[in-house]
């Protein structure tokens, strides 16, 4: 006699949880010792970023950390947060709670770590903790470009372009 009323309880359906993404990474060798290469990446940011293609700004804006966070900052002054510093461990971690154009209530995780290799040393990037579901997705194929922006940092840093 089940489901003669029309108000009689439904079955109960678990919720489906759709996962994100798992972790990108990208890594290259730079020509340095670890705590050049992290100062480097953190406080030579503003020279090797590629801002032309990769800020919110564009060409002529400015990036950098102040006070535990990474901004970017226009021409005429107006500025975008683009991470606060989970931790600061210099010459070995870096870790950004990440949000450039997202959600800062659901930033992703940004992970830089600076091992000596014996070419000099080994920084390799990583970014996870997505969004489940489609907005995880799309901000995956947003930030796809890491490798091309650690090449241009090796280039900086007086290392080959080329990706390891």
């Amino acid at each position: 006699m089940d489901g003669i009323f029309s108000h009689a309880p439904k079955p109960h359906a678990e919720p489906v949880q759709e996962e994100g993404p798992g972790a990108r990474s990208a890594a290259v060798v730079v020509p340095a010792q670890p705590e050049f290469a992290f100062d480097g990446f953190t406080d030579g940011i503003h020279l090797w970023w590629p801002m032309e293609g990769h800020s919110g700004f564009g060409a002529g804006s400015h990036v950098g950390f102040e006070a535990r966070r990474l901004f970017e900052e226009a021409p005429d002054g107006r500025q975008q947060l683009w991470a606060d510093v989970r931790e600061w461990m210099p010459p070995s971690d870096l870790v950004l709670d990440w949000q450039l154009a997202g959600d800062p209530l659901a930033p992703t995780t940004v992970t830089v770590s600076f091992d000596t290799a014996e070419e000099g040393t080994r920084v390799t990037l990583v970014q996870d903790g997505w969004a489940a579901g489609g907005l995880g997705w799309e901000e995956y194929n947003k930030y796809c470009d890491w490798p091309l922006i650690l090449a241009r940092y090796a280039r900086f840093m007086g290392g080959a372009p080329s990706l390891d």
